[in-house]
């Protein structure tokens, strides 16, 4: 059983043929691999990302993603045009399939009024996917007794890696009705192109489109309570994703550019997957960890055990939201 579990893995990943991108499970904490409309939407001058996710250790080699993002207004554009960069590499299975991507995109905001804004973005790049056979065992090396590496795996692939060119375009609504109140609905299409993916050089094997729909927001409950809810839809072939859920932020600390704020949640990935998240935001630093609780039919044998995921936020010039002072000064009497 596990050698055709390796066999079919192999093909699974080698063909690509109806292979799924990659994303995080916090897409809410990754803007440029969610939307390239995101890129500059956010309150301050530049901002950094960093997002970590390792998975199915129970099932094969671990599967490793991570991403490094940064995005800015920057004096030389036009306040209303962003720019943003992400490096990406993923690494999945016994066969070592690394993905590696790197990706420029921007971004031109539209201001209808104080309270309703559209952004349009672009995201352009290069991506590397490339295989080992070292770790790999093919029903062509059973000799009937036992397994012999000498043999001829039988396949014969005309390259190991290959490059293709990346083409993602997104669009993004924003709704302010006031200070801690505001919604975003995000609209995506990701590998434009639809890049060949074979490595038998096999015309036909293309990247498929991937589509996706998303609401976030985050809302004032209390003083010191607000409500992050989101829910996203994807579609890419013949494979669909709806994830909805939902945290709550206390915000603890909130003067002039002092800010501290925790936050928890869970979200579900329908027939795959419960998220249990939770993290802090320091000044200018957010961080957040989930871990992603496989509820699918591979539960048997991942045990249940997913994916744990990491991000970290900083942002340069945040400006401070808060409106009022949370003490008072006392005077001097002479």
């Amino acid at each position: 059983m596990k050698i055709w579990f390796h066999i079919l893995g192999f093909t699974f990943l080698t063909l690509a043929a109806n292979a799924q991108d990659i994303h995080f499970s916090q897409f809410f904490f990754s803007p440029q691999t969610t939307n390239p409309a995101e890129v500059g939407v956010f309150n301050g001058k530049y901002r950094l990302n960093a997002n970590q996710k390792t998975q199915w250790r129970e099932v094969s080699r671990p599967y490793s993603t991570f991403a490094l993002m940064g995005d800015g207004h920057f004096d030389f554009l036009p306040e209303d045009i962003s720019l943003g960069l992400i490096i990406l590499n993923d690494q999945a299975g016994d066969s070592r399939f690394n993905t590696f991507s790197i990706q420029t995109a921007g971004s031109y905001a539209l201001n209808l009024s104080t309270e309703h804004s559209i952004n349009l973005g672009v995201q352009v790049g290069a991506t590397q996917i490339k295989i080992s056979q070292e770790d790999l065992t093919f029903n062509n090396q059973y000799n009937g007794v036992v397994f012999d590496p000498n043999l001829s795996s039988g396949e014969d692939l005309a390259r190991l890696s290959r490059w293709y060119a990346n083409l993602n375009l997104g669009a993004l609504y924003e709704f302010r009705y006031e200070r801690r109140k505001h919604i975003r609905v995000g609209l995506t299409a990701h590998n434009i192109l639809a890049p060949d993916q074979s490595f038998y050089n096999d015309t036909g094997v293309n990247l498929p489109l991937r589509y996706s729909a998303y609401v976030t927001s985050e809302w004032k409950i209390t003083e010191r309570v607000d409500a992050m809810p989101s829910f996203r839809y994807m579609s890419q072939s013949t494979f669909q994703e709806i994830m909805l859920g939902a945290a709550l932020r206390v915000r603890i600390l909130e003067e002039r550019d002092m800010y501290r704020a925790v936050f928890l949640g869970y979200y579900g990935r329908l027939a795959d997957s419960g998220i249990a998240m939770g993290g802090f935001e320091l000044d200018a630093w957010r961080f957040a960890v989930s871990y992603d609780i496989n509820m699918s039919e591979l539960d048997v044998a991942s045990r249940n055990r997913g994916g744990l995921e990491f991000s970290l936020q900083y942002i340069f010039g945040r400006k401070s939201e808060s409106s009022s002072f949370m003490h008072k000064y006392c005077p001097v009497y002479l």
